[in-house]
């Protein structure tokens, strides 16, 4: 399966935050020092088969976006609200099924409620959409307010990636 994430990258333009997405989502799919195996490729906007380049949803979206710009704003935040609103759902799916099972069903996976456990749980992968420079999730508002004030000083950007899962 596709998804659009989005890397919150400090640099100074464009080119240089698509370089430095480039980085982090090289981790992501297992490449380098530490790197996890949470998506199995990405493409960035800037290349000519990104799935979701030119998906009539996201109108020919640059392949980097400042903060400083209204879309770029408007990315960010439409992720934030994406990852809450799947968050709050699939939690409050889970808190039903943990009040109808017993134990020995949970163990047993019944109905994926481990599974929903293991994915409310995830730092990385198709639960999350937002990541920063290094790849790390930023898996809630409140993560990304403290990345971005925590780094006050530089101007950010957000890059799109579409990655596979």
């Amino acid at each position: 399966m596709h998804m659009l994430i989005r890397i919150l990258v400090p640099a100074v333009d464009s080119s240089e935050a698509v370089s430095t997405a480039r980085y982090a989502l090289d981790r992501l799919i297992g490449i380098g020092d530490g790197a996890s195996t949470a998506f199995d490729y990405y493409k960035t906007l800037d290349e000519s088969t990104a799935r979701y380049r030119d998906h009539p949803r996201y109108g020919g979206l640059d392949p980097a976006l400042s903060l400083k710009s209204e879309t770029g704003r408007q990315l960010l935040e439409d992720a934030v609200e994406a990852q809450e609103a799947w968050f709050r759902e699939t939690l409050d799916k889970l808190r039903m099924k943990l009040e109808s099972l017993d134990c020995e069903s949970v163990m047993d996976d019944v109905d994926l409620t481990r599974f929903d456990c293991y994915r409310l749980g995830q730092f990385a992968g198709p639960s999350v959409w937002i990541y920063d420079q290094h790849g790390a999730g930023l898996r809630s508002r409140s993560a990304v307010e403290q990345h971005l004030e925590h780094n006050s000083d530089d101007e950010f950007w957000v890059v799109p990636a579409d990655v596979h899962y």
